[in-house]
Order: structure tokens, then C-alpha cells, then sequence
């Protein structure tokens, strides 16, 4: 879990604030002299297709970099953390996704899976009275 904690708070709370202050567009822009991708508001290509992202989930911000194999997306969800938690647990094997681990508690989640390519974690905050907030990172292998 330490890898993924400090960007979840940053993103998170980027997230949230993007969330409040943008519409529905997607935004990408490019760190200078690097190939790393930063977005908001559109799932990245290099996140698996057969990975489940519910309708009412909303894509924040978003960072892709191909160097390191990494992709990193924050949703927000209108739903409290164990619902969040119930549909990945539901939703990843029938995917093609093995959970390695979940555990965590009533306001904060970590769920560790994987499949044939990647490596990803999810944490999952209560980000707000009935509002979840997840931090997903895939790592290609």
C-alpha cells in the first residue's frame, strides 16, 4: 500500500476539486521533456479493457507514463466505500482479474489484483457523506 498512499492524496483531492469546478471535457497535457500523459475526465487507453468502471463512476485525473509501465486514474463514485468495495469484489474475476488482497475498513479500502498483463491496486476513501473516491494503478509487467 505505501506506492499508491501519497499520490491517492494528491489526486484525491485533485479529483474532488476538478470534479466541483469542471464539466464533462477532457483535458490532456504532457510533463516537458517527458512522455508521461496527465488527463482528466476520460478513461487512459492503457487501462484494460475488461476493466470494470461502473456508468455513474466519473473519470478524474489521470496519468499515464509508458517509461515506468504505469497508468494511474482516481473515480469518483455516488456510493459509500463498502459499495465500492462490493462491486470490485463482484465485478474483477468474472474480468479476468485475480484479487490478490482486500482489506481495509469502513472509510478506507485497498484491493490488490491482477491479470495476464498488469498488476493493479485500487484505494478506495469515503471522500464525503454517501461519495467514494478510488485510486487505481496498473503496472504493466
Amino acid at each position: 500500500m505505501p506506492r499508491i498512499r501519497p499520490f491517492v492524496i494528491t489526486v484525491l483531492v485533485s479529483a474532488i476539486v476538478a470534479a466541483a469546478c469542471g464539466g464533462g471535457s477532457v483535458e490532456t497535457t504532457s510533463s516537458p521533456g517527458s512522455d508521461v500523459m496527465f488527463s482528466r475526465g476520460a478513461v487512459p487507453e492503457t487501462v484494460p479493457e475488461s476493466f470494470p468502471i461502473p456508468d455513474e463512476a466519473v473519470v478524474g485525473a489521470t496519468l499515464v507514463d509508458p517509461a515506468r509501465g504505469v497508468t494511474e486514474m482516481v473515480l469518483t463514485f455516488p456510493a459509500d466505500t463498502a459499495a465500492v468495495v462490493d462491486y470490485y469484489e463482484q465485478n474483477l474475476p468474472p474480468r479476468g482479474f485475480t484479487i490478490l488482497s482486500s482489506d481495509g475498513s469502513e472509510t478506507a479500502w485497498q484491493i490488490d489484483f491482477s491479470d495476464s498483463v498488469a498488476d493493479g491496486a485500487m484505494g478506495v476513501q469515503a471522500a464525503g457523506s454517501g461519495i467514494s473516491a478510488a485510486t487505481v494503478q496498473f503496472t504493466d509487467r
